[in-house]
């Protein structure tokens, strides 16, 4: 069995053609998980049950980058403008991939300024209406 490397200079993000290279010190600074259920499972008193599968596979991707980075201007500028995002998380030790489809960005993480020693990451949260993951 060998060893698998989930390092960051085998993963990549792009968004939209962003590649996402300045990441910040929030450990780990690029996390994907599953917004809603992906089955549900409605069981019955007699001992049947049926099973509910999601058409979509919903995902939330948040990305922690360094302060004033131009990714964060660009995504910022196509927010604006109302685009719609798509993109694809691999990471090469491993052989993960997940193509996110029709996203946005939901929400900008704090912005922690003027700090003595200090200044926060810049938080970017999208959601996907749906991925393909292999």
């Amino acid at each position: 069995m060998s060893m698998l490397n989930y390092s960051q200079d085998k993963g990549s993000l792009t968004l939209n053609g962003i590649s996402f290279e300045n990441l910040g010190e929030t450990d780990p600074p690029i996390t994907i998980e599953d917004i809603e259920p992906r089955s549900h499972l409605k069981r019955g008193t007699g001992g049947k049950s049926v099973r509910l599968d999601n058409a979509t596979r919903a995902k939330r991707v948040t990305v922690s980058l360094l302060p004033g980075c131009d990714e964060v201007r660009q995504v910022l500028a196509l927010d604006k403008a109302r685009v719609d995002f798509n993109g694809l998380w691999s990471q090469a030790g491993t052989l993960e991939k997940v193509a996110l489809f029709d996203g946005i960005l939901v929400n900008r993480g704090e912005l922690g300024r003027g700090g003595k020693t200090t200044a926060t990451d810049e938080r970017l949260v999208f959601e996907f209406n749906d991925s393909e993951e292999t």
